[in-house]
């Protein structure tokens, strides 16, 4: 009897689930049981460690050690009891039954037993020795008084019935699975019967054979089964016939269709054949037409191949569809071969600016083509060019673009030139640094920066000292020379971000950016007057300059660039005034200041139109009558609104606009012909005459003018050459020795007589009072200051004197206003004083009423 394969699954299955409910029942009796008996050996344990405490208790109070190891030898034939154990209260052993002695770990239990066992409790714990399980239990003798008493039960007993017990139910459970394997494979044979054979039945119908049905009576869901196969072959027959019948009609139908088509073939042939003739006909029509079009391709071809420019096609995704010869010259590639299989994609291996491809594509987008679009190309060989490029998008007809067409021009020389021209337009030809337009343009920027963000930044005006003097000795060429070197070394003080400029003549400006705090560009001005100072080496001379600087370093609250420059240049005239070869930083002091020279300057210029000034006259006195001798010429500026203005504030600023010309002409011209007046009217009643002694500026040295303007002073006032004292300062004579030496000649050739003013004070060397033709010499009044209490000033004033004398000059003290003063002048020698101790200066009409009230005392 064969087994139906509906069998195996459900026997698996039955397998499957009874050896789950195996293990699992089997784990779950065996733990119940385990707990069961252990529960019941503690029980037991405990009574019989009771039973021994109870019983027994006299001779265990007696310590009759033979008497209890007897007792408790009794308790060691109770099935599952392995030893017992007897201690006094310390947990001392009394008696046992172990043979031949006490375990170790059994001895430390007792000891801990007596220590920790309370009261009335009992203790319970699993022990092994021996290699065994055992359930030791402890229980008090009188509350621990009397000892413990210890009872050990072999754990093993209880494993052994547990395995016997496990053993019986898996034999019952082995037993049910066969027998329900049994009923199982004759339960599921009786029931895949019928499908067997409706499983035959099915096959046959496969093959058309609709007989033979199977008689199944059964009122199941087999039966329903089987009467459903039969009515579904009895359908099935009747489809199948039906089919057959069609098959033999549409057979018939297409044997006819045949035969239709071949006659539509030969009437196909013949029309075929027809239009072969016209074919060739048009063929030949395209042979004469191609012949045309290729002419038309030469002559267009020679076009494009010996074009100067570059001509191309590209496709949307960046590669070159065709190519000129000129096009593969101009980027550096043999032939347009070469270049069309190099090139993959033009805007990453072309354009120095891959940004530059998307805006040439967007352009075309947008206009359709591009004209005149510029960009960097680099070559093969690496080397950047410059061209201009003329493109247009050539699109299909459903707008969608195609290709890409144009030309391109190499402009490099062109580019350069025009960098050439923008260069020469915003850089110092001789210097090569930025020029004031390019500065200005970057000092801009700065402050536009500073605005959005915290950008620190600081402005340095640079003038050099005393650089006409290197132009004018040493030549032009070495004037330039000094330039670039100065150039060289401010650019080499400053840093990257800078920008060093040089506006023109010997005026610099550097730009000082990013910087941390104030103190980096102070340090940096240190920098550039430390390289300024060192001596340079032009054509064999040493040459040594210094320089001027103005800083601005409060950047803040400026609109235009040209403000921030002006008072950098501020500060640096500052700088000069101070001494020069310093650095001044620019404060808003100085903005009104220069405000204020400004307003001084217009109203000095109109003083000069007006004819605002008058001269004062300081008399000098002769010690020897205590008489006037002469007459000091002092300019007095009466300002309309400001009343009297000293010439200390006023006299540096004429010397700077050059109005120093017209005022020092005016004070010439008008004491000339006053003095002339009185030497007219009092000249014989005074003994020594009356001289005049003018202060000209040292500007009046750098000119040729000075000895003209003193002829006509003297030819229309008619005063004596010999009357008039021309006052100059020593640093006049020290900055251009040469030409003071020959306007001072000019004078002595006129007859006047030239006088040093504020002797000592100066740096000139004492052999110039030789090589000049002085006449005159006025002590400084800083040293007739303390000539009363300082030993220094009283020999300083000595060797004047004693220098004078040897030389035949005429020595004035000035600044005389103490008794004691004029008492060591008077005993040193001196002659002819002036000061306040004597007269101020004065009016011409209070010299008017001077003289007429000595003329009426005489």
């Amino acid at each position: 009897m064969r087994a139906p394969k509906l069998f195996f699954k459900p026997l698996l299955f039955m397998v499957f689930i009874f050896g789950i409910i195996a293990v699992v029942s089997s784990f779950t009796f065996g733990m119940r049981l385990k707990r069961e008996m252990t529960r019941e050996y503690e029980s037991k344990a405990l009574a019989l460690a009771q039973s021994v405490a109870k019983s027994d208790i006299v001779t265990i109070l007696r310590q009759d050690a033979g008497s209890v190891q007897e007792r408790i030898g009794e308790y060691q034939n109770i099935a599952g009891v392995s030893y017992v154990l007897v201690t006094d209260e310390k947990g001392q052993i009394l008696a046992h039954t172990f043979v031949p002695a006490v375990p170790e770990v059994i001895r430390k239990l007792a000891l801990e037993t007596a220590r920790n066992l309370p009261g009335d409790e009992y203790m319970l714990r699993d022990v092994d020795f021996d290699g065994l399980p055992h359930l030791h239990a402890a229980r008090p003798i009188l509350s621990g008084l009397a000892g413990f008493v210890h009872i050990g039960m072999d754990s093993q007993i209880i494993e052994t019935h547990i395995k016997e017990a496990v053993m019986e139910q898996q034999v019952v459970t082995l037993f049910l699975l066969g027998t329900s394997l049994l009923l199982g494979f004759f339960f599921f044979h009786n029931l895949s019967k019928p499908l067997t054979m409706l499983t035959d039945y099915a096959g046959r119908v496969g093959q058309k054979d609709f007989d033979s049905v199977p008689q199944i009576d059964s009122r199941d869901e087999v039966g329903q089964l089987a009467r459903a196969m039969q009515s579904m072959a009895r359908h099935i027959a009747e489809l199948v016939g039906n089919l057959e019948e069609r098959v033999r009609k549409k057979t018939s139908e297409l044997e006819e269709a045949r035969d239709a088509l071949k006659d539509k073939v030969e009437e196909r042939t013949s029309e075929l054949m027809r239009a072969n003739t016209q074919l060739k006909i048009e063929i030949a029509e395209r042979k004469v037409i191609g012949e045309a079009l290729r002419k038309t391709e030469r002559k267009y071809r020679t076009i494009f191949e010996n074009a100067t420019e570059g001509i191309y096609q590209t496709s949307p995704s960046g590669r070159f569809l065709s190519a000129n010869p000129s096009l593969a010259r101009i980027l550096g590639f043999k032939s347009p071969e070469e270049l069309m299989s190099a090139v993959y994609d033009i805007g990453t291996q072309m354009y120095m600016e891959p940004a530059r491809r998307k805006e040439f594509l967007r352009r075309v987008d947008e206009r359709g083509g591009v004209k005149d679009f510029v960009s960097k190309i680099r070559r093969r060989d690496g080397r950047i060019i410059w061209v201009s490029e003329n493109a247009r998008a050539i699109k299909d007809k459903d707008g969608s673009v195609v290709c890409y067409e144009g030309s391109v021009e190499d402009i490099t020389l062109r580019k350069k030139a025009e960098d050439q021209l923008r260069r020469q337009a915003f850089h110092d030809p001789l210097t090569g640094l930025p020029n004031r337009a390019l500065f200005l343009d970057h000092l801009r920027m700065a402050m536009e920066r500073s605005l959005r963000r915290k950008h620190l930044f600081a402005v340095i005006y640079m003038d050099l000292d005393r650089f006409k003097v290197v132009n004018d000795s040493l030549g032009h060429e070495t004037g330039d020379e000094l330039l670039r070197e100065v150039a060289r070394v401010v650019k080499s003080c400053g840093r990257a971000v800078d920008t060093v400029a040089r506006f023109g003549g010997d005026e610099f400006a550097i730009l000082l950016e990013e910087i941390t705090a104030p103190r980096d560009a102070i340090n940096i001005a240190r920098r550039i007057l430390d390289g300024v100072r060192e001596p340079i080496r032009i054509g064999g001379h040493e040459v040594f300059s210094s320089a001027s600087l103005g800083i601005v370093l409060k950047t803040e609250g400026y609109d235009r660039p040209e403000s921030l420059l002006r008072d950098a240049d501020t500060a640096m005239y500052r700088a000069k005034e101070l001494g020069k070869s310093r650095f001044k930083v620019f404060n808003k002091k100085m903005h009104d200041q220069a405000l204020k020279l400004m307003a001084l300057e217009t109203d000095l210029r109109r003083a000069v139109d007006l004819h605002e000034f008058q001269v004062a006259y300081q008399p000098i006195v002769c010690l020897d009558d205590r008489q006037i001798s002469g007459f000091e010429a002092l300019v007095r500026w009466h300002h309309p609104e400001h009343g009297v203005i000293s010439p200390d504030n006023f006299i540096p600023l004429a010397e700077d606009t050059g109005l120093i010309y017209a005022i020092d002409n005016l004070v010439l011209t008008d004491a000339c012909a006053q003095v002339r007046k009185w030497q007219l009217r009092y000249g014989e009643t005074m003994k020594n005459g009356l001289t005049l002694n003018v202060n000209v500026s040292g500007k009046h040295f750098g000119q040729a003018m000075l000895a003209g303007q003193i002829s006509r002073a003297l030819e229309q006032s008619g005063l004596p050459a010999e009357s008039l004292n021309i006052e100059i300062t020593e640093s006049a004579l020290m900055d251009d020795p040469s030409m003071a030496e020959d306007i001072l000649k000019q004078l002595k050739n006129l007859g006047a007589n030239v006088c040093i003013d504020d002797f000592g004070t100066g740096y000139s060397s004492l052999s110039y009072l030789q090589r000049f033709p002085i006449d005159v010499v006025k002590v400084d009044r800083s040293f007739i200051n303390d000539v009363d209490d300082d030993p220094d000033s009283q020999a300083i004033v000595r060797t004047v004197f004693s220098l004078g004398e040897s030389l035949g000059l005429k020595i004035v003290a000035e600044g005389i206003e103490t008794p004691a003063q004029l008492a060591f002048l008077e005993s040193e020698g001196c002659r002819y004083v002036q000061g306040f101790l004597f007269y101020k200066p004065l009016t011409a009409d209070e010299i008017e009423a001077l003289f007429s009230r000595d003329s009426a005392g005489n």
